[in-house]
């Protein structure tokens, strides 16, 4: 339930939080394919992952630009991006480049790129306008921004109703905050690209609901499974309020008729005036 924007991100770089990302990539994947295919992402263009990880995305950027293209790959983290880098090379995906930074001071050619991909990035920064101005910069006259991200984060929810599920939403928000981001910035998107000359269409998505035992369920259990001791640990819940959120879960989970409410996710396709 988010991704990566440094060595100080907010969820660690272990081995562990980069399978969690691997899984959270392929429950997200026929989303994000919707949006890129929309933004007309393809063969021989030049492509930003910013905020790329272990490189999940940056890998199927590579396949759909093809060996004529590019995928930049921009990320704060040499650890993730020395992953990235072993999966490029073992797959033989030259067209895949990193560049390790700080994504508040990157610097990009001016109307170099075709597009750029930011997923669950902008919810991390101090400073997601400075990122957008960087991108509108680099883009090429009608070039397209896709960006992912979350709106009214708390309003997730399990059904039947979990009070302990409420209290830690409002902790992770609040978590979020304290590390300078915001869970919210997804409300922000399209006033923010409009401020540097991107225009975006209609939002897509929404809230989604999993049932127990599906891959959608799994994504937040494997979420909170790291994230609670976290919470715990800032004082924003307590051991208790975490035992009981996992009770809840676990209860919900052999519940045939119960559902997972994710907080909504919403991608948009902004284009770079002409």
């Amino acid at each position: 339930m988010a991704e990566f924007r440094g060595d100080d991100y907010l969820l660690g770089t272990d081995a562990t939080e980069e399978a969690r990302l691997g899984f959270q990539h392929q429950v997200w994947a026929a989303k994000t394919c919707e949006l890129w295919d929309e933004a007309g992402f393809g063969l021989g263009q030049t492509l930003l992952d910013l905020g790329a990880g272990p490189g999940f995305a940056s890998r199927d950027l590579a396949y759909l630009v093809g060996p004529r293209g590019r995928v930049l790959a921009v990320d704060g983290s040499a650890r993730y991006l020395a992953s990235l880098s072993r999966m490029r090379d073992a797959l033989g995906l030259t067209q895949i480049e990193t560049k390790l930074g700080d994504l508040h001071e990157l610097e990009l050619e001016p109307a170099s790129l075709d597009g750029a991909f930011a997923r669950w990035v902008l919810c991390f920064l101090a400073d997601p306008e400075r990122v957008v101005a960087n991108v509108a910069r680099a883009l090429k006259p009608g070039g397209r921004f896709v960006v992912l991200d979350y709106y009214r984060y708390g309003e997730m929810a399990l059904a039947p109703h979990s009070a302990a599920m409420d209290r830690v939403a409002r902790a992770v928000e609040e978590s979020w905050r304290r590390a300078g981001g915001s869970l919210d910035v997804g409300g922000r998107v399209a006033e923010l690209c409009g401020r540097h000359g991107i225009e975006c269409g209609p939002p897509r998505g929404g809230p989604r609901a999993a049932r127990p035992g599906s891959a959608l369920w799994q994504w937040p259990r494997l979420f909170f499974k790291g994230y609670l001791p976290k919470l715990v640990e800032l004082g924003l819940i307590t051991p208790a309020d975490a035992t009981e959120f996992e009770r809840d879960f676990d209860q919900r989970e052999r519940d045939p008729h119960a559902f997972f409410l994710t907080p909504p996710v919403w991608g948009f396709v902004g284009t770079k005036r002409k």
